[in-house]
């Protein structure tokens, strides 16, 4: 595959997952950097997607609006005016669940982490633990290292947090796969709880950023996100992203970065 077909297929899907394409990101420092920059431009166009809200009272108008119109399109119009409604209720009363279980000061980034695990899903299904030396070799990639066994780890890449690389695992549970997500400059006020309808977890301060770790419902999670903090050590807080180049001559034949960027 030539740089113009990596290019001109990225373009159209950003979050393919194709091998042909992971190959040659590998082995081209410039498509590389190029992949890296539309998946990050990929997650902020879905995160403003989302931040998005109906103009308030925006049933209303509608409603009052279609008064205006002969009974038949009154009929059609109220419909439409009343689905509106319906929808905007159903999204407040969303917000409304999330914001009374998190800090004010911290929707944002627990929301964003929530989002991060639903748009990559797949890697959610991937069943077979990967090596130490795949483990290890992200982690060096931003100068840190796993100090600790923290048992079978079934995916491992580093991936766009927000505005920062970080580091992306996942671990099997009890109730299902557990995400872990290390984020080098992303602060909080204190430990952080992060629910959504199926995922809960939490979120512990470190030194250098935070430590996200989220599982399905009812999967326990106790003392698990301050375990994995003591068993990494990682340098800086400053080093918001990965020091090393994505392709090195002679190192392990590995995606580097994860297929959503990650994004």
């Amino acid at each position: 595959m030539n740089c113009l077909e990596f290019r001109r297929q990225l373009t159209i899907d950003p979050m393919t997952d194709d091998g042909a394409l992971a190959e040659h990101e590998q082995q081209c420092p410039d498509c590389a950097a190029f992949a890296r920059e539309i998946r990050a431009d990929e997650i902020k166009l879905r995160a403003l997607l989302r931040s998005i809200q109906p103009p308030e009272g925006m049933a209303d108008r509608i409603r009052l609006a279609a008064g205006f119109e002969q009974r038949a399109a009154v009929r059609r119009r109220w419909w439409y005016g009343a689905a509106a409604g319906v929808l905007m209720a159903i999204g407040v009363s969303m917000v409304s669940l999330f914001s009374t279980t998190l800090e004010r000061g911290n929707v944002a980034l627990a929301q964003s982490v929530i989002h991060h695990i639903e748009d990559e899903a797949n890697h959610l299904h991937e069943a077979h633990p990967v090596s130490s030396g795949r483990v290890n070799y992200v982690f060096r990639r931003f100068g840190a290292e796993l100090t600790t066994n923290i048992g079978p780890i079934h995916f491992a890449a580093e991936c766009l947090m927000r505005e920062r690389n970080g580091v992306h695992l996942v671990l099997p549970g009890q109730s299902g796969p557990i995400t872990v997500f290390f984020m080098p400059g992303e602060t909080a006020d204190g430990d952080l709880e992060i629910r959504s309808p199926r995922f809960q977890g939490h979120l512990v301060p470190t030194d250098w950023g935070s430590i996200a770790v989220v599982g399905e419902r009812g999967e326990v999670l106790e003392d698990l996100g301050r375990r994995i903090a003591a068993a990494v050590n990682w340098p800086d807080g400053e080093i918001a992203v990965s020091t090393l180049p994505t392709f090195r001559s002679g190192a392990p034949d590995w995606p580097l970065v994860a297929q959503q960027q990650d994004r």
